[in-house]
C-alpha cells in the first residue's frame, strides 16, 4: 500500500503499524507500507552501530520500504526475511539502472561510477535497511535512494529514478514482496513427516 509521509525518521518501524493502515486487511502473511519522502534519522536509530559512532540517516528523496510479518518473530527470521527481501529489491533495481549491483550484508552497493558530494567513487550504497522484532513481529525498513543529497555519506549513491521509474519501481518491489510471502507461507504449509 502506497500511503501519504513527509519524512522517513525512524519511528514508524518502532511498533507495529499494519493494522493503522490495513485494518481489517490485514494479513497474517506480511504488510507493506510504501511512500516517497526524505529521509532523516537521528534520534529513533535502532542500528547500535550507528548509535555508538553517532552516526544518522539521512536522503533527500527517497522510496521507503516499511514490512510488518507477524509470522517471524525471532531476529534472526527476521534478519534472513531482510536479506532475501533486499536481495530481490536489488534484482528488480538492477533492471532499471543497469549496472551491477551487490550484496553486501544488508546492503545494495551498486558498482558504477558516481559523484557524491564532489567525490568520484566506483561504487556506492543505494540503500539503508534494518530490521527488528518488537511484540514478536519483525518490523523492518529498507530504503533505495533517489537522491542522496549533500548532507548523505560520500559512500551514498543515487539512482536518479525518473517519477515513472519511480512508481514502476514501487508496483514492481510491492509484487515481489506479497508474491515471495505467499509463496514462503504455501512452503510451509506442505510439509508432510511420515
Amino acid at each position: 500500500m502506497v500511503i501519504k509521509q513527509d519524512i522517513y525518521d525512524g519511528s514508524l518501524i518502532h511498533k507495529r503499524f499494519a493494522y493503522k493502515f490495513f485494518k481489517h486487511d490485514t494479513l497474517a502473511t506480511g504488510n507493506l507500507v510504501v511512500f516517497r519522502a526524505p529521509m532523516n534519522v537521528t534520534t529513533n536509530l535502532i542500528d547500535l552501530e550507528d548509535s555508538m559512532s553517532n552516526d544518522y540517516i539521512w536522503s533527500d528523496d527517497a522510496i521507503n520500504f516499511c514490512w510488518e510479518i507477524p509470522m517471524i518473530d525471532n531476529a534472526m527470521g527476521a534478519v534472513a526475511f531482510q536479506r532475501l527481501f533486499n536481495t530481490q529489491i536489488a534484482t528488480i533495481l538492477h533492471g532499471y539502472i543497469k549496472a551491477p549491483i551487490e550484496m553486501k550484508g544488508d546492503d545494495l552497493m551498486v558498482h558504477k561510477e558516481h559523484d557524491q558530494g564532489g567525490i568520484v567513487q566506483q561504487k556506492g550504497k543505494a540503500s539503508v535497511s534494518i530490521t527488528h522484532v518488537y511484540d514478536r513481529v519483525a518490523l523492518g525498513h529498507t530504503a533505495i535512494n533517489i537522491t542522496a543529497g549533500k548532507k548523505a555519506p560520500a559512500f551514498a549513491f543515487s539512482t536518479k529514478l525518473t517519477n515513472d521509474e519511480v512508481e514502476s519501481f514501487i508496483d514492481d518491489v510491492t509484487q515481489a514482496f506479497y508474491n515471495m510471502c505467499d509463496d514462503m507461507f504455501v512452503a510451509t504449509t506442505k510439509i508432510q513427516l511420515r
